[in-house]
């Protein structure tokens, strides 16, 4: 990838803290979506032990729709 369209693609992906932000919610309630399948499903990078990010733009796509439910909720 070339330098810019890396930059681009490295803004396309938010963290927890970011997403939480986005959301209009405390970073701890994000986790609690996204356990439940409340929020879109995150990219995970690097395997097992990597970074978890989301989309911006289906972040803002979800938010746009109201929030809805978008998958069943983590089985513990």
């Amino acid at each position: 990838m070339r330098g810019e369209a890396r930059l681009e693609h490295l803004r396309e992906l938010l963290s927890a803290a970011e997403s939480a932000e986005m959301a209009g919610v405390a970073k701890r309630s994000w986790w609690r979506y996204v356990s439940s399948g409340r929020a879109p499903a995150p990219v995970r990078l690097g395997g097992a032990g990597g970074a978890v990010r989301w989309r911006r733009s289906e972040l803002a796509e979800w938010i746009q729709s109201g929030c809805p439910r978008v998958r069943k909720a983590v089985e513990r």
